[in-house]
């Protein structure tokens, strides 16, 4: 019988037997599966048996849900491959008919294609990721926010899985801003090279515009930006590769996880932009429950 598992979160370890042609999950204990996290709604998902297959519709819920890093659209029907990772709340699931053991090893067993950067593709030899690499991120991560209620600890902490997943970022910083004025109120910098201060740990145009728009920039390569107004401002600072996400809590833009590279291009893959944007909102969440910004 096909089993969900909670790989993360306060009900870590814990398996539900899937009954039934649908399936509600949420906070609420009148839901098929309860899941204790104060961050899931009360009733948050729907899981639809079609055939031999499974298929996912998140309930127009406050907080969404993200199926392998990526935010799926509320009321949408998603059909749930094999491997795939749901992420609710703070909550990692995964559904499978094997063990629990079963489907870390499976997921372990995953690997890219290698490609070469000679032909169109990018060959990230010191950086092989695996579903259960970001699965493992994203519950370190979580953890992490159900732990603190300290926004530098936090922040801290997020910061360091960041440069354990990606290997080829030099600077990771994150951005707090004030509540009332929108204004920057605090800077917490992390450096793989020499001591950064608060001047120094990001590119002001790129975290300005991130907070002004409340939308992601991301250059892997510089090489291949040719336009854009910020490419003049990355180039002359000698910046190779370059992502920021908005940490957004609802409609508030309460700052930004900004990371880049001058050493080398590539210190992320475009595809990290979902996963990390999975996780800002988690941690913008957070960051708004514990009012450690107020």
């Amino acid at each position: 019988m096909t089993k969900l598992y909670v790989m993360g979160g306060k009900e870590e370890h814990q398996s539900f037997d899937l009954q039934g042609e649908t399936i509600f999950i949420g906070r609420d204990p009148e839901n098929d599966i309860q899941i204790d996290d104060k961050y899931i709604s009360r009733k948050h998902l729907k899981i639809q048996k079609k055939g031999n297959k499974y298929a996912i519709r998140d309930l127009n819920t406050k907080n969404g849900t993200f199926v392998n890093g990526k935010q799926i659209r509320p009321d949408d029907l998603f059909e749930l491959g094999e491997g795939h990772t749901i992420v609710i709340g703070m909550s990692v699931l995964c559904l499978d008919e094997g063990s629990s053991e079963d489907v870390l090893a499976f997921l372990d067993s995953i690997r890219p294609a290698k490609t070469s950067r000679d032909s169109g593709t990018i060959f990230f030899k010191d950086r092989i990721m695996t579903p259960k690499k970001n699965m493992d991120f994203i519950k370190k991560v979580s953890e992490a926010l159900l732990e603190s209620s300290d926004s530098r600890e936090i922040s801290e902490k997020i910061l360091g899985f960041m440069f354990d997943l990606l290997k080829r970022i030099e600077r990771g910083t994150i951005v707090l801003t004030d509540r009332k004025t929108g204004k920057i109120s605090e800077v917490i910098s992390r450096s793989r090279i020499e001591a950064v201060n608060k001047t120094e740990a990001y590119s002001d145009d790129v975290v300005t515009r991130v907070l002004q728009t409340g939308k992601p920039v991301i250059m892997t390569d510089i090489r291949d930006e040719k336009n854009g107004d910020l490419y003049a401002t990355v180039k002359i600072l000698n910046i190779k590769s370059v992502m920021c996400i908005p940490l957004i809590s609802g409609t508030k833009k309460i700052g930004a996880i900004y990371m880049d590279s001058r050493d080398e291009p590539y210190g992320f893959r475009q595809e990290d932009l979902a996963l990390f944007t999975s996780l800002s909102s988690r941690a913008a969440l957070a960051l708004e429950t514990a009012k450690v910004l107020f």
